[in-house]
């Protein structure tokens, strides 16, 4: 399932959005009453008033990342991004070099299909396993029990060194990544 508005940016009516697919979830899975705790940057579209009200309305507690700690609290940033976009380009690549831009009449590169590009970020995702999503929450210290951290959670064992994972591309993806524009995806428009 792709929602998206023009310029990409989440935004609260996607958001508001968001909060009723994940009503739904929770409806058919018969968990809606299990205590649930979503976890977002600082980035206005996920906090205005209506989305914060709608979000207790619906039995969701939500944590905010204060700004600026995102490399650090966040698990996207921590371990995550970087292995995905790394996956994202890998998929350009292949798809570049078998000739699937073509060029258009004036001499560009066209675009990719919006169905390929989804392609691209569905198998990019399903290439980060599991262990590498859990251990990116444990490192932020995000805890499934919201009295004391998890049971086998040993912080002792965690570096905060390593909290960064290695992520060179460890930035805040509120704002632009120069390195990995969109345009490199969809090439020039006619």
């Amino acid at each position: 399932m792709v929602w998206f508005q023009q310029n990409g940016w989440m935004d609260s009516k996607l958001m508001l959005k968001y909060v009723d697919f994940l009503n739904d979830i929770r409806l058919n899975n018969r968990t809606q009453r299990d205590p649930a705790m979503l976890v977002y940057d600082s980035f206005r579209g996920h906090l205005e008033e209506s989305v914060k009200k709608k979000l207790h309305e619906s039995g969701f507690d939500l944590a905010v990342i204060p700004g600026g700690l995102t490399s650090i609290c966040q698990p996207l940033d921590v371990s995550i991004n970087k292995p995905f976009k790394d996956n994202l380009r890998k998929e350009w690549h292949i798809w570049m070099a078998g000739g699937g831009a073509g060029e258009t009449a004036a001499g560009n590169l066209r675009r990719a299909k919006f169905s390929d590009v989804c392609l691209w970020v569905k198998r990019s995702w399903d290439a980060i396993s599991e262990e590498t999503i859990i251990e990116s929450f444990k490192t932020c210290k995000i805890s499934t029990d919201l009295n004391e951290f998890d049971s086998d959670l040993d912080i002792s064992d965690i570096d905060n060194e390593d909290s960064v994972d290695g992520d060179e591309d460890n930035t805040n993806d509120d704002v632009d990544d120069d390195e990995y524009n969109i345009d490199d995806v969809y090439g020039d428009e006619e």
